[in-house]
């Protein structure tokens, strides 16, 4: 198989493929894969009509892929994903890609749908479910009108911000106020940073974020015009105070990437703000908000959102 560095140049066929799949998992996003393939090293094989995706463990750099995604069809077409896992597992074992000491191939990250067809084709593998990976999907209507009682806090905090700010101005992302995203990125960082470890990771965690949005924002246009790519800026007072970044994930289906808010307009209802003013212009069915990391706090404000739907993934290590 022939590895390659995931780039800009393999969008197109990714997002194709996430559309002819209907993906909801963000992991599948042609736009996640572009741009983190400068954290976790990732590497894409396309083989026919099949794509083939490689990541580094924990983002470190890589002689050879750590844990391989499941294969998908460009068109859609499963009948022979049994033949295109085999592939893999093929040469993982044969080809010198296989990191775990020929002793396993390990698949990270993949649906239960994907780890219950590697189960039945290898009945000796084994599944970890990874909790902290799950995407929590809401739908587009339920955050953008936050109708009915248990909304009402939702309500309640924008009502407070809009009170407390009420020179308070939302605009649709555009390549004009990129910099101002910028600007609360940089903010942003400069609060949440230390040289230890916060909530929101390590300091070398969130300058690699950093780096993340700034490529996403450097190439804004490209993933607009390939992908979809929106999102909003918040403005206080003329003040760029919040983000969000999203793109399509799939016909149903929009994906946000980033959301970020700095202080004080963080305690203040904020997030709820730029949550709500998004939704009200995606014009998708659902909204995958992505996975807490294990974060508790990411875990309860997601939660507190009343997802739809929390999509389970799973870690499946094949013996050899």
């Amino acid at each position: 198989m022939n590895w390659q560095k995931t780039t800009f140049s393999h969008i197109q066929a990714l997002h194709t493929c996430a559309l002819s799949n209907d993906f909801f998992a963000n992991n599948y996003s042609a736009v996640n894969s572009v741009l983190y393939e400068q954290k976790f090293h990732s590497l894409i094989a396309i083989e026919g009509d099949w794509i083939y995706e490689a990541y580094s463990a924990a983002g470190k750099t890589m002689d050879s892929p750590s844990v391989f995604g499941f294969p998908h069809n460009t068109k859609g077409d499963k009948r022979a994903v049994s033949d295109a896992v085999a592939k893999l597992v093929d040469n993982a074992t044969h080809s010198g890609n296989n990191p775990h000491g020929g002793k396993s191939i390990v698949f990270a990250n993949i649906l239960s749908e994907e780890k219950d067809i590697l189960l039945t084709l290898y009945p000796n593998a084994r599944a970890t479910a990874t909790p902290e990976s799950g995407d929590y999907l809401y739908r587009t209507e339920h955050l953008a009108g936050l109708a009915g009682k248990k909304y009402s806090r939702k309500r309640n905090h924008i009502h407070q911000f809009h009170n407390n700010y009420p020179a308070c101005t939302y605009e649709p992302l555009t390549k004009e106020n990129c910099a101002a995203v910028r600007n609360i990125e940089e903010s942003w960082l400069s609060e949440n940073s230390d040289t230890g470890k916060t909530e929101a990771g390590t300091h070398d965690d969130l300058l690699v974020e950093r780096n993340i949005i700034f490529c996403a924002l450097e190439h804004f246009d490209t993933f607009a015009n390939s992908c979809g790519m929106s999102g909003g800026v918040l403005f206080v007072s003329g003040q760029p105070v919040a983000f969000c970044i999203a793109s399509l994930l799939s016909t149903n289906v929009t994906n946000v990437h980033f959301e970020k808010c700095i202080s004080p307009f963080a305690r203040n209802g904020g997030y709820a703000v730029i949550n709500n003013e998004f939704a009200k212009n995606v014009k998708t069915e659902f909204i995958n908000r992505e996975e807490d990391l294990g974060i508790e706090g990411l875990r309860k404000a997601k939660l507190s959102y009343y997802p739809v739907q929390v999509l389970e993934k799973w870690t499946v290590s094949i013996p050899l």
